[in-house]
């Protein structure tokens, strides 16, 4: 009962943690589509500005050539008026056509080299801005990058913190427990007592032969308890929090068979006084080891019962640990397969957004090309 409540109030304490962990990447989520929405729009301004822009030079080189062309068709009807006055003088009105036409070509090829010229701006441009939107992209990934290396930081920190608490609890239990055999023996050491470790490992107490001699005859008690107590505490650092509720019970427990250890004492005390009036020191002797021999057994079966407890503790520590990696290791793949759909999402953005240039360009390019031809029309005709 004990082992399921700690566990039910770990899967609601997780649930807690990764209901504000999604929170917390649900808001950097919203604010990375946000800033992403700004780019976009300010992106779209810009797009916008620099149509306008190249709108503003065709109707530019429009008007010029508007110009030019007003400009050769003054010229014939000035060298018309001529003619007309000066009848006789032909071969000056064809030295003058042969000089407007020499200046048309010029003209003509001054207005190509400006074009191609602008032509090579243009796609400087378009090159430079290509630039400049890759850089933007790698710009958001690192971004996102440092937001994910801060999460796994503070899930690193509170990892930490909690392995901390936790070798805290073992090492103040490690030192109780302690306490409570350097008690033990020296009660046992008090009475004159020795214990006796048979092969069945059964445990009995017996008058010592010597003052200073060991207090046990066999194992070395201390040894056993340091050996075991190191074990556990090795074993058990990586343990969860209803082991240590777990601990605490059994700790309280040793308490209470403590103070009741205590009262027998006090009882043994008296009824010492009184058999040594009644019966004699061997009465005695055998009293005290009757009653040693009664809580030894009692804190033997007691040990067996928590050592049962603990290992169905560790069992089903063990089967959350592995679906915890397990779960662990479904969040790291789905993770990588969103980075990779993020990074497929931006290339496939990128060459939509190239795409679309292109086809800007190729329209301005066309209907451009078409103003042209209608204009060299135009100024073929008039010179016919």
């Amino acid at each position: 009962m004990t082992s399921t409540a700690a566990n039910s109030g770990r899967r609601r304490i997780t649930t807690k943690a990764y209901t504000a962990e999604d929170q917390a990447l649900d808001q950097i989520a919203r604010e990375a589509e946000a800033k992403l929405a700004a780019k976009r729009a300010s992106r779209s301004e810009a797009r916008e500005i620099r149509m306008k822009e190249l709108e503003k030079q065709q109707r530019e080189n429009e008007e010029k050539q508007d110009r030019l062309y007003e400009l050769t068709n003054d010229l014939p009807k000035t060298t018309m008026r001529h003619a007309n006055s000066r009848r006789g003088s032909d071969d000056s009105s064809e030295e003058g056509t042969r000089e407007i036409k020499s200046q048309l070509n010029e003209l003509e090829d001054k207005y190509k080299k400006a074009m191609v010229g602008s032509a090579q701006l243009h796609n400087e441009k378009q090159a430079l801005v290509y630039e400049v939107d890759l850089l933007k992209d790698q710009l958001e990934e690192q971004e996102e990058e440092v937001i994910e290396y801060q999460r796994q930081f503070k899930d690193k920190c509170k990892e930490l913190e909690s392995k901390k608490r936790s070798y805290q609890d073992l090492d103040t239990e490690c030192k109780t427990a302690k306490y409570q055999l350097e008690q033990r023996d020296k009660i046992i050491r008090e009475n004159g007592m020795v214990i006796i470790i048979s092969d069945e490992g059964v445990w009995s107490l017996v008058k010592a032969s010597s003052p200073n001699g060991p207090l046990t005859a066999g194992i070395p008690t201390l040894d056993i308890v340091d050996s075991k107590l190191s074990h556990d505490v090795d074993s058990s650092l990586g343990e969860n929090a209803a082991i240590l509720e777990e601990n605490k019970l059994l700790k309280e427990e040793v308490k209470k068979l403590t103070q009741n250890l205590e009262e027998e004492r006090s009882k043994k005390n008296v009824d010492n006084h009184q058999m040594i009036e009644a019966n004699g020191p061997e009465m005695q002797l055998y009293e005290i080891q009757r009653e040693a021999s009664k809580q030894i057994h009692e804190y033997k079966l007691k040990l067996q019962k928590a050592e049962q407890d603990i290992a169905t503790l560790e069992g089903s520590v063990n089967r959350l640990d592995s679906q915890v990696r397990r779960y662990k290791s479904d969040a790291e793949d789905s993770e990588k397969l969103e980075d990779e759909l993020k990074q497929e999402k931006r290339k496939l953005v990128r060459e939509l957004r190239e795409a679309q240039s292109q086809i800007e360009e190729l329209r301005n390019h066309n209907s451009h090309l078409q103003k042209r031809l209608e204009k060299m029309k135009q100024s073929r005709n008039l010179v016919k």
